[in-house]
């Protein structure tokens, strides 16, 4: 089983205090790194900052951000740095943009997968995975989409009732995938996932540390039991304290 952990690239002081904060964790093998360009440090840029040279490097590629009928560009990056993994998502447009950015939609970035592939054969491409888009039919077709594209697994936006979790397991085994996991402190938090991306709470949840720590949990039991990988996005939390309740004995 592997356990990707986000770090955010909100600094280089900060990427360099949250790694060194992970290592203490030996069950984690890999690292994903958000792209946001509200940061100075692109996801592939804070790869190099990190002390992680143990752990798989996973930044995410905006696929409205590379050119669809142009060479992808960080190709001899990827390769000095000995980058073999990434995640594709379409990236939300951002202010300022305008005209740089490339159409963003699913067909977009079922291409970008297929182009990068092809360029890179190398790569271990992993597609996103939201559970919330639409309705499961239309999820379990495009994720079929992105692996024909050459994905070889997804990662999944956070789950926070374990019973819809398993029932897209159901329909996923086999399959390499990284339940996605975030702590959800206030209800503010809870709003925000709630109209932002129509994500599913169920009754027992309760805003606080101690409810998400048992949440991911049982999430890593479950993806023990069953060959499956689990996706920690511990962001707004206290690093050290989510890691420590989580992986105690």
């Amino acid at each position: 089983m592997d356990i990707a952990l986000e770090i955010l690239p909100r600094s280089e002081a900060s990427l360099k205090e949250d790694s060194r904060l992970s290592k203490k964790y030996s069950a984690i093998t890999m690292t994903n790194v958000p792209d946001m360009k509200r940061f100075d440090i692109r996801s592939w840029e804070a790869c190099d900052i990190m002390d992680l040279a143990s752990r798989s490097m996973v930044p995410h590629l905006r696929s409205r951000d590379f050119a669809p009928d142009a060479p992808f560009p960080l190709i001899e990056f990827f390769r000095r740095r000995g980058i073999t993994k990434a995640l594709v998502i379409a990236g939300d447009p951002e202010k300022g943009e305008g005209e740089k950015s490339f159409p963003g939609d699913g067909r977009g970035t079922v291409a970008f997968i297929r182009k990068l592939k092809s360029e890179m054969p190398e790569m271990e491409i992993y597609g996103a995975f939201d559970p919330y888009r639409t309705n499961i039919r239309y999820e379990l077709d495009y994720l079929a989409e992105k692996e024909a594209a050459g994905c070889a697994g997804f990662m999944s936006q956070p789950f926070f009732d374990l019973r819809l979790l398993e029932i897209y397991a159901e329909y996923l085994e086999g399959k390499r995938i990284f339940w996605g996991v975030a702590p959800v402190l206030t209800s503010g938090n809870r709003n925000y996932w709630e109209s932002r991306n129509r994500a599913i709470f169920p009754r027992s949840f309760r805003p606080d540390i101690f409810w998400n720590v048992h949440f991911a949990r049982q999430v890593l039991d479950f993806c023990a039991r069953n060959s499956f990988n689990i996706y920690l996005m511990p962001i707004k939390i206290n690093l050290e304290a989510y890691l420590s309740g989580i992986f105690s004995a």
